[in-house]
């Protein structure tokens, strides 16, 4: 799935607006707070930010684009957050 969540507008960022420090607070973020994520990663690509990795749901994977769309407005953020398929196979895996 991916999501286009902000646009920066044109013109250079604002006085004391580091992103790469604002990403590495949301990494620890995701990590140690209520969602605990490990499988989601954040990387500052230019003036975007790409959003990827693995989640149990889409749920989980909606508020964690939220939270990141939400913390960086303003930025362009590219959510690419896929939600792991838990469901039992549908055939037999054949070994032979």
């Amino acid at each position: 799935m991916n999501h286009h969540l902000g646009e920066r507008a044109s013109g250079p960022p604002a006085s004391g607006d580091n992103l790469e420090y604002r990403v590495a607070h949301l990494r620890e973020r995701i990590a140690g707070g209520p969602l605990g994520e490990l499988g989601v990663r954040l990387e500052v690509r230019g003036e975007a930010v790409l959003l990827t990795g693995t989640v149990p749901s889409a749920h989980c994977r909606d508020e964690i684009c939220g939270l990141v769309g939400a913390e960086l407005a303003g930025h362009r953020v590219h959510c690419d957050v896929v939600v792991t398929d838990a469901s039992s196979p549908d055939h037999a895996e054949d070994l032979a």
